[in-house]
C-alpha cells in the first residue's frame, strides 16, 4: 500500500467493505478485513496456520493474498491490480469480491 495514501472505502452488495489504495506505477490495492486475530498464543498460531494452508490451496485459482495488519490484530485479504482505466478497476473489484465471498465463508471455519 502506498504509504500515507488515504483509502477509498466502498460497500459492495450491502455486505462487503472494501478499501482501495493507490499503488506506485498506476496500480491499486483492493483489501478487506477477514477476521480478527486472537491474542498471541496457540489459538492465534492455529488460525494463522489454517489460513496459510487455505491460501496455498487456492493460489492457483485466486490472485488474492492474505496478510496480517501492522498491529497484528486482523487477517486481511488483498489484491494488487493495474489501474490504467476505470475498466481495470472495475475488473479488479469484481475479481476481488468473488474471492472475498469465498474467503468470508471459509474464514468462519478457520
Amino acid at each position: 500500500m502506498a504509504p500515507g495514501a488515504a483509502a477509498l472505502q466502498m460497500l459492495v452488495d450491502g455486505h462487503y467493505r472494501l478499501q482501495l489504495r493507490a499503488l506506485p506505477g498506476a496500480g491499486i490495492m483492493v483489501s478487506a478485513r477477514l477476521k480478527a486475530l486472537p491474542d498471541p498464543g496457540p489459538a492465534r498460531d492455529d488460525l494463522l496456520l489454517a489460513c496459510a494452508r487455505l491460501a496455498c490451496g487456492t493460489m492457483k485459482q485466486q490472485a488474492t493474498t492474505c496478510s496480517v495488519d501492522a498491529r497484528c490484530r486482523a487477517i486481511w485479504l488483498q489484491l494488487p491490480a493495474p489501474a490504467l482505466s476505470i475498466k481495470d478497476i472495475d475488473d479488479a473489484v469484481g475479481r476481488f469480491v468473488n474471492s472475498l465471498a469465498f474467503w468470508s465463508r471459509a474464514s468462519r471455519y478457520l
